[in-house]
């Protein structure tokens, strides 16, 4: 006779929720942390969904400070759907001010730079994409690639920690509203 494990659901507990963040911010994937957790893989997305929801990108109070803006590609679904997750750091306290997920267009680039803009920034530093000189003031933008080492170093972190943001990887994001709230979890 063979020795046969029953795969049981157990229902969500309130604990299970930091639970959850602990281990999406770990790298551990929606599928992964379903059986980590003994709970239905779309229990693990709809509370992902709603920790997110919750979570407010906290109110920034800080001027003429230094900035990094970069976007960091991957995809949904297939290899043919690239997505970018664009973000901003503080320089110095290495911080994320602002991000967005999606395509790379000047609309979402706009999002990220008009967060930054508020604060009154004394510099911009990004790499040589050739939308941000309409989009930040030439006084304050800087192209100049040894000063977009902290967040590219960011961008490593990010990569590191979230299986699906790995390049050649079997993991993905099927959704971009997953991707966004994974990104959020981890960054916020």
């Amino acid at each position: 006779m063979r020795n046969v494990q029953e795969y049981k659901n157990r229902k969500y507990t309130i604990r299970d929720e930091e639970k959850i963040k602990v281990l999406n911010n770990e790298g551990v994937g929606i599928s992964s942390i379903s059986r980590i957790l003994g709970i239905p893989k779309s229990t693990v997305q709809v509370k992902i969904a709603s920790i997110a929801k919750k979570i407010s990108q906290q109110e920034i109070d800080e001027t003429e400070q230094v900035y990094e803006i970069d976007e960091l590609r991957t995809f949904v679904g297939n290899k043919k759907n690239e997505s970018w997750i664009i973000y901003g750091i503080n320089k110095i306290k290495g911080h994320v001010i602002g991000f967005c997920v999606g395509r790379r267009t000047k609309e979402n680039l706009k999002k990220v730079t008009d967060t930054i803009l508020q604060l009154n920034p004394k510099k911009i530093f990004t790499d040589g994409l050739n939308i941000y000189p309409s989009l930040i003031p030439g006084a304050i933008h800087k192209v100049f690639a040894y000063n977009t080492n902290k967040i590219e170093r960011h961008n490593l972190t990010l990569r590191t920690h979230i299986k699906r943001l790995t390049r050649k990887t079997i993991c993905f994001s099927r959704s971009e509203e997953m991707l966004y709230n994974c990104v959020k979890l981890y960054l916020c």
